[in-house]
């Protein structure tokens, strides 16, 4: 009977500790792939805050989910991954802050923009106001020459105006653009810094998760998609800048649009 109980006890201790390992990895694997997910919508975010207007959107909106997601799981991921993942939120928070210090000269080129352009449409309203007047006089067939001197003088110094305010407009759309290309540079090697990093981290949890086939081949393959995504993007942005060159030369002056064609 002691026999049949000590057997019995190492049994129930034995399913015991089956059913604690397998909730933790349960847990584990639920906590890990939210991280990745918010981890991967993190990055997306990074690469849009290029085109985020700080007057009305908070920039670091997009990696809270992050933050909390890699908080769960270092509360159950092991001591080295735990580790890891502190670290790149340390980093993470490093990169996004520089990011939106960066994006202060380009905030203020899309203020310079929509203003310039709201004091053009106002005036080219106004011309329009003035033509309308000149063609009211002559086809009412008036003889003042006062008032048509008045309405040309009128008409000549809003097109004064014009050409200013267009020329205003222009001169910050191309500082707009410089920006937004020196800006794109900088995301591209802070996005590289974390990409680099990442590796490590994925590497750990494919650990924790029982998943440790080919690791070697994982992080290579990762670290050629990397260099494949910087060369592209090096590329990309080359083209678009030979692009508005040649549209600078070709288009002299007024340029209108909205930011988010950048």
């Amino acid at each position: 009977n002691r026999s049949s109980t000590h057997r019995l006890k190492l049994q129930l201790q034995h399913d015991s500790t089956e059913k604690t390992r397998e909730r933790t990895a349960n847990l584990r694997r639920e906590v890990y792939l939210q991280t990745a997910e918010e981890l991967s919508k993190a990055m997306s975010h990074l690469g849009a805050l290029a085109q985020a207007d700080l007057t009305t959107a908070n920039p670091t909106e997009g990696v809270k989910g992050f933050f909390a997601a890699a908080a769960k799981l270092q509360l159950v991921a092991e001591p080295k991954t735990a580790l890891l993942v502190n670290q790149a939120v340390g980093l993470f928070g490093q990169v996004i802050m520089s990011l939106v210090g960066s994006l202060m000269p380009l905030q203020k080129a899309r203020i310079d923009i929509s203003i310039n352009h709201k004091i053009y449409e106002d005036i080219q309203t106004e011309i329009k106001r003035i033509l309308g007047d000149q063609t009211k006089y002559n086809e009412t067939m008036q003889n003042n020459p006062p008032v048509f001197e008045a309405l040309q003088k009128s008409y000549q110094f809003r097109q004064n105006q014009s050409s200013e305010y267009a020329q205003r407009e222009g001169e910050a759309w191309a500082q707009y653009y410089k920006l937004t290309i020196a800006f794109s540079r900088t995301l591209i090697i802070e996005i590289k810094r974390l990409a680099e990093f990442q590796i490590p981290v994925w590497m750990a949890i494919r650990q924790d998760l029982g998943l440790t086939s080919d690791l070697e081949e994982f992080r290579n393959q990762m670290l050629r998609q990397l260099e494949e995504m910087s060369i592209k993007f090096d590329s990309t942005l080359q083209n678009i800048e030979k692009g508005m060159q040649l549209q600078s030369q070709d288009q002299p002056g007024h340029v209108s649009g909205d930011t988010s064609g950048a």
